[in-house]
């Protein structure tokens, strides 16, 4: 895993408010993801109900793949938006783009995209180890949205690992992994909802 950021100028004050709220999402994305998992054994963790679909431990290590493709993007974002003094306080303007991109990607989804190769997850894990490499991704994620306390959220950009043509300020990059979280997490619940799920 990649190092952490210094924080930014600034960071002992109170959290800006996207950032603020970016930790109450990555809290209840927790909650959720606990409760999903709760009580499952490992051939409930792995099952799915068809080839083409993901089992729970899938979703979830595919979300721990995207946050250590992205950590080592958000650091270098902000070590740079240090260095070129891209200081604010807020409050931030986001494009529509940006803004449609984290809408889009909340579930359920409207827009189905072909998951990239390399974010594609395996299932050769015990819930044990996923669930911590989970929970290990997200305190990462923590540590970057308290770090970029003090920067400018919306001229700090982030380009994607996946699609190169794709920016977002910085903010807007929390609030769509957050929303991206999500969207997995929903998939998760739909397998364990699933009539066929294996059950005691």
């Amino acid at each position: 895993m990649s190092s952490i950021v210094p924080p930014a100028e600034g960071v002992d004050e109170p959290l800006a408010t996207d950032l603020a709220d970016c930790l109450r999402q990555f809290d209840a994305v927790d909650a959720d993801a606990e409760k999903v998992i709760w009580g499952l054994d490992e051939d409930q963790f792995h099952w799915s109900p068809a080839s083409s679909h993901w089992s729970i431990a899938q979703c979830l290590v595919h979300l721990a793949i995207m946050g250590h493709r992205y950590l080592p993007i958000l650091d270098d974002v902000m070590e740079r938006a240090r260095a070129q003094g891209l200081l604010s306080r807020g409050p931030f303007h986001y494009s529509f783009v940006e803004r449609w991109v984290v809408h889009a990607t909340e579930p359920p989804p409207r827009i189905r995209l072909r998951t990239p190769l390399s974010a594609r997850p395996p299932d050769d894990r015990t819930r044990e180890i996923v669930h911590a490499e989970f929970l290990g991704m997200q305190q990462a994620l923590r540590n970057r949205v308290r770090g970029a306390n003090g920067l400018d959220l919306a001229r700090a950009r982030v380009i994607s690992p996946f699609a190169k043509s794709l920016k977002m300020g910085l903010g807007s990059c929390f609030s769509f992994l957050a929303a991206h979280e999500r969207r997995h997490l929903w998939q998760a619940w739909q397998v364990r909802r699933h009539e066929d799920f294996p059950r005691p």
